[in-house]
């Protein structure tokens, strides 16, 4: 018998560490699949993003009069898009002749000391200088006299390591004039390889040991019948303890996010029918709808106590609560894929008067996508139930907000709204008339 149960847990041991070792080869290969894929998405958007910055038609001008003030804003906006995309090593505009690459643009973020500003020019190489093709590019250079597409290349030579893409760059008749070349830095990734394998290696261990452990401890208890009954009753409690956590974490989660989750979704409801009524475009009102999603991100870092506070504030709490805009600022501003979701955050309580906070911008000053925010953010504070109050009359709301049109809210803005609610828009389905018509500063005070 004992025999028998140490030969099954011998096999056990030997599948389960074959299946560990499987496990392990097969997630380092989808680790460098999905790592690589991940850092060729990112050079396919930055490559078409920084061919959309350069206007085509100057490109033979540039090269053939030399550098103007149009070449010197091009220059810095190619070298931002350079240093806020990360693993970015080179980022080029090249025009692909029979002699050579001619430099019309040429950054490297290698030379970068840690002590220079991130705007600082670094240049690999000079304007206009003459570039020979390497023997690895011949394959490719067919097409690209051609103006043709090539996929992304794959190197490992002087340059180090790197993933290379090329996007044409068109003049107003269609033709390519040039390419913009960026280079991708893949030398950390056997640095990242080594120690993903390491770190799973020693899960995997301490997975095998202690499956064993508990292999060794359930071929005991099954020699043991008196204890099966235990064993069972065990796991059901076990069971149930982890069914309670989850569903105590999810109650948490719920109290915590319930009101500020239903007004920003409304706000970004808000926000996007402003914006169609605006006239803008579908990008844009997609692109505003996901920013006024955020634009309260700061008050996570609120305390409860104040964010939720039913008497009225005190003149720091009310400086604590009016710091989400910044607060807010600080969690979104390093997204570089979507630099413009900050903007709602810090700027929806800025006004056309100047009067607002935390930047005191006024007019045109504030971003578009604030002023129109603001409005829709306005109008849900009134408009929306609160643990304090109902929601204000509706018809007192869209007074309110039409008689701070031109000081509180932007004008025109404000006249899309008006122009809604003429269409039916914005009373909620619920409402059968009523509601508040105190004012919101008796009701603060209160």
């Amino acid at each position: 018998m004992k025999k028998r149960h140490l030969r099954l847990m011998i096999s056990l041991a030997v599948l389960i560490l074959i299946t560990i070792s499987s496990v392990v080869y097969t997630s380092v290969i989808l680790f460098n699949k999905c790592t690589r894929d991940n850092r060729e998405a990112i050079i396919i958007d930055v490559s078409k993003l920084a061919s959309e910055q350069i206007d085509g038609n100057k490109i033979n001008g540039w090269l053939k009069n030399g550098p103007d003030e149009s070449y010197e804003n091009t220059q810095k906006v190619l070298n931002s898009i350079l240093n806020n995309t990360p693993y970015l090593q080179y980022l080029y505009v090249y025009q692909i002749k029979p002699d050579g690459c001619h430099v019309v643009f040429d950054f490297d973020a290698a030379s970068v000391d840690s002590e220079q500003e991130e705007s600082e020019l670094v240049l690999a190489s000079e304007f206009g200088s003459v570039i020979e093709f390497d023997e690895s590019f011949t394959e490719y250079l067919p097409t690209l006299l051609e103006g043709g597409r090539i996929g992304t290349i794959e190197n490992n030579d002087t340059y180090g390591w790197l993933l290379t893409r090329y996007e044409p760059v068109y003049d107003s008749e269609g033709t390519c004039v040039a390419y913009v070349g960026a280079d991708i830095s893949m030398v950390d990734l056997n640095n990242f390889v080594k120690r993903y394998i390491t770190q799973v290696s020693i899960i995997a261990v301490l997975f095998f040991a202690g499956c064993v452990l508990i292999s060794i401890r359930l071929f005991y208890i099954v020699r043991q019948a008196e204890q099966y009954d235990s064993l069972i009753e065990k796991r059901k409690h076990d069971k149930e303890l982890l069914r309670e956590i989850i569903e105590a974490f999810a109650k948490i989660v719920d109290l915590k996010d319930s009101y500020t989750k239903g007004h920003s979704m409304r706000v970004a409801k808000y926000t996007k029918m402003l914006a169609q009524e605006l006239g803008c475009d579908e990008d844009t009102t997609e692109k505003y709808y996901n920013i006024a999603l955020m634009h309260d991100i700061g008050k996570v870092g609120i305390p409860d106590s104040v964010l939720n506070k039913q008497g009225k504030l005190t003149d720091e709490e009310y400086e604590l609560i009016k710091s989400h805009a910044e607060r807010g600022y600080g969690v979104l501003k390093g997204i570089s894929l979507m630099p413009e979701i900050a903007i709602g955050a810090e700027a929806h309580h800025e006004r056309p008067d100047g009067k607002g906070y935390p930047n005191g911008w006024s007019g045109e000053e504030i971003p578009r996508v604030a002023q129109i925010i603001a409005v829709a953010d306005c109008f849900d504070a009134m408009y929306s139930n609160r643990p304090y109050r109902n929601r204000m009359n509706f018809e007192k709301a869209v007074s309110i907000i039409k008689d701070v049109s031109g000081t509180q809210l932007t004008p025109d803005v404000v006249n899309a709204f008006l122009r809604l609610v003429d269409k039916g828009e914005f009373r909620a389905p619920d409402d059968q008339g009523g509601g508040s018509m105190e004012s919101i500063e008796n009701i603060h005070s209160k």
